[in-house]
């Protein structure tokens, strides 16, 4: 009797201490799991994005091309500068004489030249205008007939006149001054600062070759401004 009892007592310690481990050992495996439960879920997360509908079920349309849209300049296209391509239209002048009273002056009239035109070929029209006959009668001109321009030259601020031997035949002191005055200052109508060289022949004008038979000597270059205190013109 007393060995049955001692037999019970062993068997209600062995079960008691199996049902201790399953208890520590499903603690264990409970708190494994819980602590590794988030990265779990975070992998999950991260490796697993929401759901989308698959690409191939979205019909692709082409969105057409308008004129509107060619016309829309790149960023290459905005920032580059822009060309001015408008033509500068040159004002040139004649300068023609008219008498008020006693007193003789100079008159200047507009040339018209095409637009673009350069400033070289601008004066050369407006020169061989004033070698010609002035379409109005209320102006005059003393340089001589049959005067022709050979060439003309521009260097910056500088413009040389060559003219045929015309230019110095005939005429007066008077005349000689209004003559080189009217070449002076339709040759300077564009700038009126520009420094003007007039020669006959290719021969420059100057204390060593007087113009005409009068003698009229010229400091060269001419000048609006020297010339006009020089020889007091209007």
């Amino acid at each position: 009797m007393k060995t049955q009892n001692h037999h019970s007592r062993q068997n209600e310690v062995l079960v008691g201490f199996a049902l201790l481990l399953l208890t520590v050992v499903g603690g264990t495996a409970w708190w494994t799991w819980q602590t590794t439960k988030p990265n779990s879920v975070k992998e999950l997360t991260v490796s697993s994005p929401i759901e989308q509908p698959p690409v191939s079920t979205i019909p692709q349309t082409t969105v057409p091309v308008t004129k509107q849209q060619t016309n829309i300049p790149t960023t290459a296209q905005t920032l580059a500068p822009k060309v001015n391509t408008i033509a500068i239209q040159l004002q040139p002048q004649t300068y023609w004489l008219t008498v008020k009273g006693t007193q003789v002056h100079l008159a200047p009239q507009l040339v018209t030249v095409a637009k673009g035109a350069s400033k070289e070929l601008a004066l050369k029209e407006a020169l061989n205008h004033l070698l010609s006959s002035p379409k109005n009668h209320n102006f005059s001109t003393t340089i001589p007939a049959g005067t022709k321009l050979l060439d003309l030259q521009i260097a910056k601020t500088e413009i040389h006149v060559n003219l045929s031997s015309e230019f110095a035949s005939g005429g007066g002191s008077t005349s000689m001054i209004y003559r080189v005055a009217q070449v002076l200052y339709t040759a300077s109508s564009l700038d009126p600062k520009d420094k003007v060289f007039i020669s006959i022949e290719g021969q420059l004008l100057d204390e060593n070759y007087p113009l005409g038979g009068e003698g009229i000597s010229l400091t060269e270059p001419l000048t609006r401004q020297q010339f006009a205190e020089d020889f007091s013109i209007l």
